[in-house]
């Protein structure tokens, strides 16, 4: 059981490279268009600069209901993605912590 919680925990730390990298392109985003800090969702993200993942969008949208996937792309995407980062980091090096590596 502790090599899965592990292999949790470092999954949670290294997607936190990933997720800021988000962060920064969106950041970029805000300041090169007329995008805004909370104009620019994660789906208007993922429509506009990221369009390699809306086959994944539209599975996703087969498998999980509609509404709660409408609510989840339309936050915000630096707040969420650093709210994610911050999170995940926490989560993972919390779970090391607790597996004592």
């Amino acid at each position: 059981m502790t090599t899965v919680f592990k292999i949790i925990a470092y999954y949670c730390i290294w997607t936190t490279p990933i997720q800021i990298f988000l962060v920064l392109w969106g950041t970029y985003v805000v300041l090169t268009t007329n995008f805004s800090f909370l104009s620019l969702t994660q789906i208007e993200f993922i429509n506009n600069y990221f369009t390699l993942l809306l086959p994944l969008v539209d599975w996703l949208y087969s498998w999980f209901w509609n509404i709660w996937l409408d609510f989840v792309f339309s936050l915000p995407l630096i707040l969420s993605q650093t709210f994610k980062a911050i999170i995940s980091t926490s989560l993972g090096f919390w779970i090391l912590k607790k597996i004592n590596l």
